[in-house]
């Protein structure tokens, strides 16, 4: 009762209910003695007093759903989770800055594009992103993960929502109009308690000059927040990586598309980075993109293991070459040592990725993966997946694979709440859908398991490893007969095309076909296959009794 007080006082609803209390009176006693001077029936005054016992619910449940604000009438955001919640809630977000004048917070949106064709979204988002790393870099500016601020596109969050939910003091949003080459951009920096504006500049360049407006913005957006910076206060905050605007523009389209790739694929995306490096060779975000996709494609197992290892350790190992001081070179480099089962290199990898940019949340949450899916330090691995959580509360992919470290972790009824999360921001997420469904079908949860995995099934295409998910499922489920169809779709599908042993291995082990489950597990590891490592899943349990299993897990370097 206490917190439902609490809330009703938050939202205004009891100042409400006594002013219409208050007003309503007035208002019929006045009706009592205004209506009959005028002649009018005696049924008007009974109107206006039923007119004003109806309009009470419905001042009560105004005042509970919106806010007047600054900005016009808003809704009134829910209370911020994790403030009546135990700190560790998959859904805790973090709380806004103690002091309203402490303005030395940031989040940074992506900027709307406002071209005729409508077809620079990438360049807004790229422009954004290359802001907001800009500024992580400062010690004294507290800046939202990029997943956390991007997670509000386009769904038209007011500016003091944004503001409270990522709890920024400030908000930078912006627009990009390209007409050819010329450039026209538009940025403004907004208080976010009183949408008052702190600083606003508009842009007219060539594309060439993109790095030189990304430090004009970085470096107003400094001097604004008086932000202190260490070293040279004349030197420039973004460094050029490429002299190409040709190369830099390709490069963020492939990012662009990254993001996508649930949706559109990767092809798409690899292209973009493959022209990138085509139009400069030296330019090193690139090969970070070439060593991500293949990393993926290898995860999934699109194409044979060993041919995806090779190709992203070479573009890692290029890229870091180029740039020893890019974070992202050096988490690529991370998981490639993680799929070579090198756990201390991809730590060590990942751990540089963080010193050079701190709220790198995605470089936290696989460093919970790597510590945990070892199994002798994970508690350090919890707390990594909740730093990356806070870094990035609105991230369905961080919330993710969070989710999956606390799986791995043993701990699925806390998995779920990640994973719903996730689910809530993103219902088509493709990892957080089969994932969910293995989480939910290690409870018990068989109907909401089927219902995550099908959907899965479908947005990804009938893809090989979430079938061998869904077919484990089933048969964990007593559904035999519709697990052993998928085991047969994928033995089918094995002779004309790759299909990753572990995805027959997972079906295997649940329908009594051991020995067949332990041969494709040892052939996963043969083929230093990425799936292996979600040998930490509960559909394994049926092996766990089998020596040979134990020998895989030593072979894996896990801890039993």
């Amino acid at each position: 009762m206490k917190p439902f007080l609490a809330e009703l006082k938050r939202r205004k609803v009891v100042r409400v209910a006594i002013v219409y209390v208050v007003v309503g009176l007035v208002v019929v006693e006045a009706a009592n003695n205004l209506l009959p001077a005028l002649n009018l029936p005696d049924w008007t005054v009974t109107l206006v007093v039923a007119l004003a016992i109806l309009g009470f619910p419905v001042a009560v449940a105004l005042a509970w759903a919106y806010d007047i604000t600054p900005e016009g009438v808003v809704r009134t955001p829910a209370q911020e989770p994790g403030q009546e919640e135990a700190p560790s809630a998959a859904v805790a977000t973090r709380r806004a800055p103690d002091r309203p004048d402490d303005l030395k917070s940031v989040a940074v949106l992506p900027f709307a594009d406002m071209s005729p064709e409508g077809d620079q979204e990438y360049l807004g988002d790229g422009l954004a992103e290359e802001v907001l790393n800009v500024l992580a870099l400062l010690p004294e500016l507290r800046v939202a993960a990029r997943t956390s601020s991007f997670a509000f596109k386009g769904k038209g969050y007011s500016i003091q929502e944004i503001g409270r939910e990522l709890g920024v003091a400030t908000v930078l949003e912006g627009s990009v109009r390209k007409a050819g080459d010329r450039l026209r951009i538009t940025a403004q920096l907004t208080t976010a308690a009183d949408g008052y504006h702190l600083w606003s500049q508009t842009y007219q360049r060539q594309m060439e000059d993109m790095f030189a407006i990304q430090d004009e913005i970085a470096r107003a957006i400094v001097d604004i927040l008086r932000v202190k910076l260490l070293g040279e206060q004349d030197r420039p905050l973004v460094k050029a990586a490429t002299k190409s605007p040709e190369a830099y523009d390709l490069y963020l389209k492939g990012r662009h598309y990254w993001s996508r790739r649930y949706k559109v694929g990767l092809q798409t995306a690899l292209e973009y980075f493959q022209s990138a490096i085509d139009a400069d060779p030296d330019y090193a975000p690139p090969y970070t993109g070439i060593a991500d996709v293949h990393t993926v494609l290898g995860i999934y197992g699109l194409i044979p293991p060993d041919e995806a290892r090779s190709t992203a350790q070479a573009a890692a190992e290029k890229a870091l070459a180029l740039d020893r001081e890019l974070a992202e070179a050096h988490f690529s480099m991370a998981l490639v040592h993680f799929f070579s089962r090198d756990y201390d290199g991809s730590d060590q990898a990942l751990q540089r990725a963080i010193e050079l940019n701190p709220y790198y949340a995605k470089a936290h949450v696989w460093r919970a993966l790597v510590l945990i899916v070892v199994g002798t330090r994970r508690d350090e691995g919890m707390a990594e997946a909740e730093r990356a959580r806070t870094l990035a509360p609105h991230s369905a992919y961080i919330l993710a694979c969070a989710g999956v470290a606390t799986a791995w972790a043993g701990r699925h009824q806390d998995a779920i709440q990640y994973l719903e999360r996730a689910l809530e921001l993103e219902p088509e997420d493709v990892l957080a859908l089969y994932f969910a469904g293995a989480c939910y079908s290690a409870v018990g949860r068989y109907e909401e398991a089927f219902a995550a995995l099908e959907k899965a099934v479908v947005l990804s295409h009938r893809m090989a490893f979430i079938l061998g998910v869904l077919g484990a499922a089933y048969a964990q489920a007593g559904m035999m007969s519709e697990a052993q169809a998928i085991l047969e779709e994928l033995e089918d599908r094995s002779e004309r095309e790759y299909v990753p042993p572990v995805a027959l291995a997972s079906i295997c082990a649940n329908v009594g076909r051991l020995d067949d489950a332990l041969d494709s597990l040892e052939a996963t590891v043969a083929e230093f296959s990425p799936a292996v490592f979600h040998i930490r899943y509960a559909f394994w349990e049926p092996l766990h009794s089998e020596p040979r299993f134990g020998t895989i897990l030593d072979k894996l370097g896990f801890a039993p």
